[in-house]
């Protein structure tokens, strides 16, 4: 719903695009995440890549928000297409709605049956 004002969204497999799109490489960067040890793991990717000057903000979004720093919002970046890390169609499974709770399940339980027998072999079933 909102960020810090001209912060870019990104998870740690865009990485790479994100410094060659942006020329974000040559600036330092400041990293924010709910989780730090997110952050922490996206610097050391951001290092290799060769981003010299990194920082961790502590205490994510909500600290930021709750330190009265600027925010903004930019509901169509990135666009649907590049949000990863969100389902759409089951995004309030955890209000309440039960079809969509049921939906997530179905989802989560076929996601086996996509993959193929090289990436099955991966698996090990301990016992």
């Amino acid at each position: 719903r909102a960020h810090p004002r001209g912060a870019v969204w990104a998870t740690r497999p865009c990485l790479d695009a994100l410094l060659t799109d942006s020329g974000q490489a040559r600036r330092p960067l400041l990293l924010i995440a709910d989780e730090v040890e997110v952050a922490r793991a996206a610097a050391i990717d951001l290092a290799a890549a060769g981003v010299r000057s990194i920082s961790v903000f502590a205490g994510g979004f909500a600290a930021w928000q709750a330190a009265g720093l600027p925010i903004e919002s930019t509901p169509d970046s990135p666009p649907d297409e590049r949000c990863i890390d969100y389902l759409f169609f089951v995004h309030d499974r955890h209000d309440g709605n039960r079809e969509a709770a049921l939906q997530y399940l179905a989802w989560e339980t076929q996601l086996i049956g996509q993959l193929d027998a090289d990436e099955r072999a991966d698996f090990r079933i301990q016992a």
